[in-house]
């Protein structure tokens, strides 16, 4: 069942760090364009200019920390190993849509910079909730008892 769940959480977090980032990409140029698009050329026209890739590096970070995250909470044990072969696949995707040219083709220099700074990213959301995770195993369960112990005079312990 641990294999299966880390399975499931590295599929979801390459479908959010992917996925959702392309789909916000497309929109963004879209509106950018004041018209819907037709060519990947001219998506890549729209999304490949300056102050649009800084953009770009940006929301690719966020939503790549909340794609490793999820992948990691999903994992629910092991969750830096599922969130790492996340970040493999999502470098694979990523290089391999871009050459294919089933993404808009980016520079090579912002797809390195981007790649950098989401996979770090990515990373991190897998750490966060590793360490989460850690501290809550290493916690003592809380049995509803808040209150202090007593002593037989009635006086706190």
């Amino acid at each position: 069942m641990t294999v299966l769940r880390g399975l499931i959480g590295v599929l979801v977090g390459l479908a959010v760090s992917v996925g959702f980032v392309q789909f916000l990409e497309l929109m963004l140029a879209n509106a950018l364009a004041g018209r819907p698009l037709q060519s990947m050329a001219e998506y890549a026209a729209v999304l490949n200019t300056l102050p649009v890739l800084a953009v770009r590096v940006v929301v690719a970070s966020f939503v790549s920390l909340l794609g490793g995250y999820l992948c990691a909470k999903l994992a629910e044990a092991d969750e830096m190993r599922y969130t790492l072969i996340a970040v493999i696949f999502r470098i694979v995707a990523i290089v391999a849509g871009n050459t294919a040219g089933y993404i808009p083709p980016t520079p090579v220099w912002a797809l390195a910079l981007m790649l950098t700074v989401s996979t770090g990213a990515m990373l991190a959301g897998g750490g966060i909730r590793a360490a989460a995770a850690a501290t809550t195993r290493t916690m003592p369960a809380n049995r509803g008892d808040a209150s202090p112990q007593r002593n037989t005079t009635g006086d706190t312990a």
